[in-house]
């Protein structure tokens, strides 16, 4: 396939308007999960979330590509906010393990109930084909992505 874009299609432009749509409508939507947590916070949390069993905090900086300083800052603050706590690693000993407060985590899932029900909206008059197809197309492009530093 040829690198160039179709003129007619800025795939870039339409990503970057959406993701900023989707940034805006999740700052309004912040303050149901703590009054406090900003949107930088807000995606650890997330990942926080994602691993149930727990997470360390090294691994959390190398999943979100950010420096171990960042993710300190960001699990410092989750800790201070009552969001997240730590928890002995049953593999190792000497390390810790981030986990999510149950009430974060019901607060989280709550967000991403209200989410669904929103894009479920946006996408009501797609037919069933046209979303399965968007949803594949876009996993190929974030698993391009991932391969692309």
């Amino acid at each position: 396939m040829s690198s160039d874009l179709p003129n007619d299609l800025d795939v870039e432009y339409e990503l970057t308007r959406f993701v900023r749509r989707v940034r805006a409508r999740s700052l309004r939507q912040l303050p149901e999960i703590h009054p406090s947590l900003d949107y930088g916070t807000f995606l650890f949390l997330i990942a926080i979330c994602d691993a149930p069993d727990g997470i360390r905090g090294s691994e959390l900086a190398e999943g979100l590509g950010v420096h171990k300083s960042t993710a300190s800052r960001a699990i410092a603050s989750l800790e201070k906010l009552g969001l997240v706590s730590r928890i002995p690693d049953p593999d190792d000993g000497r390390a810790q393990l981030l986990v999510a407060q149950p009430d974060a985590r019901a607060k989280l899932e709550a967000y991403r109930s209200r989410s669904h029900q929103r894009f479920s909206a946006i996408l009501s008059d797609w037919e069933a084909d046209e979303v399965s197809t968007f949803a594949r197309s876009l996993a190929r492009l974030n698993d391009a992505a991932e391969q692309i530093p």
